[in-house]
């Protein structure tokens, strides 16, 4: 049984580590934190929020015992320095203690609490997320190219695919992400189809989903554009205005999508749905039924969204990319129009303010790439340095965990995330990055 929220307002000068922040008191978007819910770390977080809050509401149940404690006693000390009685002093502000604590499922567990993670131990785990995505990549044109010659699907590699990364990411999602970051020489819509389940089995295993159901999400994410093998190449790629007829007949590869699978007669009913509804929006602006809300199934809107996020940071021939980090304020900020605020919301949790892929600047004037990021991570997610403070790259990259750093090390020594910035304007190639770090191009095809 899910433990009722108990929330209480404390002013930003009381805050310590250790209380867990559900609501600031001025918009998420306006501050670097971007999305509620994250636990105080460090110092460092406590200066950010003083810096744009006056007061911030904590979640009793998922604040640490101590932390409540320090909070009253320094809340009770400060009404007696004020004059007040000690009865007044006690009652405010009042918390109530949990029954026991609220575990969190966490992305990026296989940084752990070290500074400078095991780089070799995460190298095992590339290699083996390289595997299984090439073989989910050939998997996903196989099923492609039967669809454009018009003969049968076979489904069954296409199942152990995504069951063999389903493994992967539920066990540490960081890996599988970091290679969403490879410009492949594959069919884009190869590529992107894989990008889409790798983020759809991310978010749903997040969301607490397991089992079949995460594969069915896993397979209908895979599979979700299949309908466009009947869209002529020509109008995918095509740059300038469509005319009625090319939008009606691209807006058809949802229910295209839904006869092809439907026709093999072995297809879970909850994929055909992904398929066919993964274009439908919150408000009933999508299709192909302009369904509403709460009537759409939630598995549709994941694939929805990660579709979305996806095609956003990796471009179109009719649109560049944009940053991970531009990618999420986009979809904050239409998400009660899109996908509702609570997915959203929940899908930036996910993926950190600074997603793997994003290179950032530190404030020591350090630019890297993230390469794990915590749910409430914020400003400290693992980061792949690659130049340092004065511009010159690194001899040898350094991998630094700077969660695990900001909480060891004093105020004033630590490092956090300033801000992102664009690749180019940082010279740093990732694609390139994510293969020769890892030996990406030694023996393995990606």
């Amino acid at each position: 049984m899910t433990t009722q929220a108990k929330t209480a307002a404390v002013p930003v000068d009381l805050l310590c580590t250790g209380l867990y922040v559900v609501e600031l008191d001025r918009p998420w978007i306006e501050t670097p934190f971007l999305f509620q819910g994250f636990r105080i770390a460090c110092d460092d977080e406590l200066q950010v929020l003083r810096e744009y809050c006056r007061k911030v509401y904590i979640d009793v149940n998922r604040s640490e015992r101590d932390a409540i404690e320090t909070v009253k006693i320094t809340a009770a000390q400060r009404k007696r320095a004020n004059g007040a009685s000690q009865s007044e002093a006690a009652a405010e502000p009042r918390f109530d203690m949990p029954s026991q604590r609220q575990l969190e499922k966490t992305a990026g567990v296989l940084f752990g609490d070290a500074i400078e993670p095991d780089r070799k131990r995460f190298q095992v785990q590339v290699k083996a997320a390289v595997v299984s995505r090439h073989q989910t990549t050939q998997a996903v044109i196989d099923a492609m190219n039967r669809a454009r010659m018009g003969r049968s699907l076979d489904l069954v590699a296409t199942r152990q695919a995504v069951e063999h990364m389903c493994d992967l990411i539920v066990a540490d999602p960081s890996a599988s992400l970091w290679l969403n970051e490879l410009q492949e020489h594959h069919d884009r819509e190869a590529r992107h189809a894989v990008n889409t389940c790798v983020l759809a089995l991310t978010f749903g295993a997040h969301l607490d989903m397991g089992g079949r159901d995460l594969r069915r999400l896993g397979l209908g994410a895979l599979l979700h554009d299949i309908g466009k093998t009947r869209v002529p190449p020509e109008l995918l790629d095509k740059t300038g205005p469509l005319t009625q007829e090319e939008q009606d007949l691209l807006r058809n590869h949802p229910e295209a999508g839904y006869e092809l699978l439907e026709r093999t007669g072995n297809v879970d009913r909850q994929v055909l749905e992904i398929v066919r509804l993964h274009h439908e929006r919150w408000l009933g602006q999508g299709y192909p039924n302009g369904l509403l809300g709460e009537t759409i199934p939630r598995e549709a809107l994941i694939v929805g969204l990660v579709d979305s996020y996806d095609a956003m940071t990796s471009g179109r021939p009719y649109r560049e990319a944009v940053t991970p980090e531009k990618a999420l304020h986009t979809l904050y900020g239409e998400a009660a129009e899109t996908f509702g605020v609570d997915l959203v919301q929940s899908f930036i949790r996910c993926l950190g303010i600074f997603p793997v892929g994003s290179v950032v600047e530190l404030d020591s004037g350090a630019h890297g790439v993230v390469v794990g990021s915590r749910p409430g991570g914020g400003l400290w997610p693992t980061v792949l340095l690659v130049r340092n403070p004065d511009g010159e790259l690194y001899r040898k990259r350094l991998l630094v965990n700077l969660a695990a750093e900001a909480q060891r090390l004093r105020e004033g020594k630590s490092r956090r995330v300033r801000r992102a910035v664009e690749p180019s304007a940082a010279g740093i190639d990732v694609s390139g990055i994510v293969r020769r770090e890892f030996g990406l191009d030694k023996g393995i095809a990606a």
